[in-house]
């Protein structure tokens, strides 16, 4: 699961795009990469596949880390 220094990185950016290719998401996390595709295909983080790429959903990720998550 993601780690309080990582929730709070990411709660606290409000330069975020709606949709990052989770490679980036790896880097602006500064997270190993090997990491976050653990959390994709364990699904720990919300995704969507758009083309060939899978992007991770900062919206729904944001949203599920303040508790706002109504899925």
């Amino acid at each position: 699961m993601l780690d309080d220094a990582i929730t709070e990185r990411i709660s606290e950016n409000a330069d975020w795009p709606p949709m990052m290719e989770w490679r980036a998401f790896a880097e602006w996390c500064r997270v190993d990469e090997s990491v976050v595709h653990m959390w994709v295909h364990r699904a720990y983080i919300p995704t969507v596949k758009v083309g060939r790429r899978r992007m991770v959903n900062l919206v729904k990720l944001i949203n599920e880390l303040k508790g706002d998550d109504e899925s």
